[in-house]
């Protein structure tokens, strides 16, 4: 109805801003009323909102995002410790170790990747992050450092909803061997995973702390097999000793 107000309202303007930001270009007021099942009248009096606070703009094609969009996502970095620090960081990183060196950023229960910052050589594997939760956290490196950390509760949930799903024959699928490792994680400060969620990948993970010492993000490193093998002291010395400058970054 054009004059609906309240939490329903509140929903529809936020999936209008979702199909925008969807789309590959400007999308027609018609195309968004289509996929909202709604009339164009309905429609009008939730883009009028976005568009007059900057969050969409009209152009001759359709809507597209706004102005506001990049400044929010500027404020979200801020909050979450991703800045130019942790850049360069990651760059140096990089170039030490010729590996893809990525920063996770970890929000709500640590399950959560709320955002990723990558420096990788070219050519070199590296994983496929996304933000959200992901199905194959207990296969990476840097999800069971999220594990490690994550409330009884938070496990719990993870362990009953995703499962402990087999991604390679390496995958650790059984609940007391992921225990195991996780009590290793939390004595030892790194995370290791070999062929586990990708083949033909090895990662390694430390844990970056808030000023309250709760789990915030971690750096790692994304190699192959062989070198974690032949160099595996060294890179789990040089990706704590990120961690740790990492740590010292978002503390300032």
């Amino acid at each position: 109805m054009p004059g609906q107000t309240g939490p329903r309202a509140a929903e529809r303007t936020l999936e209008v801003l979702e199909l925008v930001a969807d789309a590959a270009g400007p999308v027609s007021a018609k195309a968004l009323a289509r996929s909202l099942g709604c009339a164009l009248s309905t429609l009008y009096t939730l883009l009028t909102p976005l568009t007059q606070r900057g969050y969409l703009v009209r152009t001759d094609g359709g809507y597209v995002l706004g102005y506001r969009v990049p400044a929010l996502h500027r404020s979200f970095q801020n909050q979450m410790g991703v800045d130019d620090g942790i850049d360069g960081l990651l760059a140096r990183l990089q170039h030490a170790t010729r590996a893809s060196a990525n920063y996770v950023a970890f929000q709500g229960n640590g399950l959560v990747i709320a955002d990723v910052r990558t420096a990788t050589p070219r050519g070199k594997e590296q994983p496929a992050l996304g933000v959200g939760i992901d199905p194959r956290t207990h296969a990476y490196a840097h999800g069971k450092i999220a594990l490690a950390a994550a409330s009884p509760t938070a496990r719990r949930r993870y362990l009953e909803q995703p499962g402990l799903r087999r991604f390679t024959p390496h995958t650790i699928a059984s609940a007391t061997r992921l225990d195991e490792e996780l009590r290793r994680i939390r004595r030892f400060g790194v995370a290791l995973d070999v062929e586990e969620a990708q083949p033909g990948l090895a990662c390694l993970a430390a844990p970056v702390l808030g000023t309250d010492g709760t789990l915030i993000g971690c750096v790692a490193l994304s190699v192959h097999p062989d070198e974690l093998r032949v160099n595996q002291s060294v890179l789990i010395a040089t990706v704590r000793g990120a961690a740790q400058e990492a740590t010292q970054v978002n503390h300032h």
